[in-house]
Order: C-alpha cells, then structure tokens, then sequence
C-alpha cells in the first residue's frame, strides 16, 4: 500500500473542523504536520480517489473555508506564488 500526499489551503481556522469530519467519516488517511501557516497535510491511501477524500470533509466545510487541494508539492509552491491580492485594480 502506498500513500498521497495531499495539502489543503483555505482561509484561517480551517484545520480543527477538517480533522474533525475526517475523523469521524471513517475514511483512512494519516495526518502530517505543514511547517507553513494556513497549510494542512494529509496522506491518503493511493487506491482512494481525491474525491472520496474531499467528500469525507465534506461540502459545507469546503465551501465555508475556500479549501483548496493539491497533491503535489510543485502544484501548492506555484499556486502559492501565483496569488493576486484581492485590493489591486487592472486598468
């Protein structure tokens, strides 16, 4: 058996109500520890779809904190660097 990383970025609180719906869907994953502020990380099973994994937390939570998914390491830098702030105007 081998396992996916997958890391979560959303807005700020996110974590705790991951792990909590996580815990009690019953679905198999290994937690991990982000050394980056507002980064969760997990491992699932690599027979588990990224589907199943975002069903176990659940619609409201995702919605409620913007979550967003990525299963690679290079996927989560780009995206991170790629972020326009919210206040700036296009002219």
């Amino acid at each position: 058996m081998g396992w996916v990383t997958v890391y979560i970025r959303g807005k700020s609180g996110f974590k705790p109500e991951v792990q909590d719906n996580l815990d009690s869907s019953g679905f198999r994953f290994m937690p991990g520890f982000a050394n980056e502020r507002g980064v969760a990380l997990y491992w699932i099973d690599e027979s588990d779809e990224l589907r199943a994994f975002k069903k176990a937390i659940g619609s409201k939570t995702v919605f409620k904190y913007r979550l967003r998914f990525f299963t690679s390491i290079e996927e989560f830098v780009e995206t991170r660097h790629n972020v326009k702030p919210e206040h700036m105007e296009f002219s």
